[in-house]
């Protein structure tokens, strides 16, 4: 079977867990059949190419996005929604190709109407749910900010989103909590739907338990203000005791700032990004892992990694992540100091 993956980004210019699961769903099938993936590429910066698949890259501004202004971010926006020129390639590609099935990811920056060149054809199409970017162009909701999804400009925005997305064959979602986000705004009426929770295999998964109370904590993950950094960074300078230490894994937009706010505290290090290896060789030296998510999230990967390491998890109760959780793994009340380290507290008990 010849498929087609489609997503915005793609290493080298992979940022978060979507293109890791993008990766493996494109490594376990290209074990029995012809894969072929379409991404964006920036014109600047120049990283390079994946060459570990077929690769047809569309051009888009989508991966400097972060750099601009909010003028230009709106005008950017309104140009994703009627991308006729992407519609175009992609529908060049597809007829060029023909794919027995295609199996979209994020479309931000390959324009909502790239779902509408697939029903050109008669393809198969599959949909992987991620995260609210069919619900809100910024793909993000904060916590306590809920009602952003029900002002006029989001359900203007929706009612487009449902128009281009249509109903694929199959919607996939990590969690059922993002799946009925978007069934219940009247997104895919007949499509067919599965949960397909994150899993993740790791071999040589033992954890060696630390003797003593647990102390040592860590976070993996972008350093920006949907994940909760910040918080993390101020509730452990305010309430952790002087025996514990806080190891952060990752870049982002406000790696500046968060070093600047740890005052050069010795207890928390910095290691910027980590290949899969050293990662998880640092997260099995932990003793907790800490999703302090502020936004509705789907199901941080970073959990299931965390799991398959048998390392406990202690995540904001907020979106898709009680889902995600292990049973013995606990939740606290996102952006709450006081019940972070009340449930930091639990473990040791």
């Amino acid at each position: 079977m010849k498929i087609c993956l489609i997503n915005n980004l793609l290493p080298p210019y992979n940022r978060g867990g979507a293109e890791k699961v993008l990766i493996k769903m494109a490594t376990d099938l290209k074990q029995k059949n012809d894969v072929f993936i379409i991404t964006t590429r920036p014109h600047k910066p120049d990283l390079g190419i994946n060459s570990d698949f077929r690769t047809l890259y569309i051009k888009s501004n989508y991966y400097n996005l972060y750099k601009k202004n909010i003028i230009y971010l709106l005008f950017w926006q309104i140009s994703n929604i009627y991308s006729f020129k992407q519609f175009q390639e992609i529908l060049h590609i597809l007829n060029t190709e023909k794919p027995d099935l295609v199996i979209t990811h994020n479309l931000m920056g390959l324009g909502h109407m790239s779902a509408l060149a697939i029903s050109q054809f008669a393809i198969t199409h599959h949909h992987f749910l991620h995260d609210i970017q069919l619900l809100h162009p910024s793909g993000l909701m904060f916590y306590s900010k809920e009602r952003i999804l029900n002002s006029l400009p989001a359900k203007i925005y929706q009612k487009l989103s449902r128009k281009f997305i249509g109903s694929p064959d199959l919607i996939i979602s990590p969690s059922n909590w993002l799946l009925q986000e978007h069934l219940r705004r009247g997104f895919f009426p007949t499509s067919k739907t599965e949960i397909r929770p994150f899993t993740e295999t790791i071999e040589d998964s033992d954890k060696t338990t630390p003797s003593g109370p647990k102390k040592n904590l860590f976070f993996a993950g972008q350093i920006e203000k949907h994940k909760g950094i910040i918080f993390l960074i101020k509730a452990f300078l305010k309430l952790a005791p002087d025996d514990f230490t806080l190891k952060i894994a990752g870049t982002g937009s406000l790696l500046k700032k968060a070093k600047k706010i740890t005052k050069n505290d010795k207890r928390i290090t910095f290691f910027g990004n980590l290949d899969k290896a050293v990662l998880k060789t640092e997260m099995k030296k932990s003793d907790l892992l800490i999703v302090p998510s502020s936004c509705y999230e789907n199901s941080p990967l970073i959990i299931s990694e965390a799991r398959a390491l048998k390392v406990p998890v202690l995540a904001s109760r907020i979106g898709g992540i009680p889902e995600a959780v292990g049973k013995d793994d606990k939740l606290f009340t996102p952006l709450s100091a006081s019940d972070l380290f009340a449930k930091i507290k639990d473990f040791n008990k």
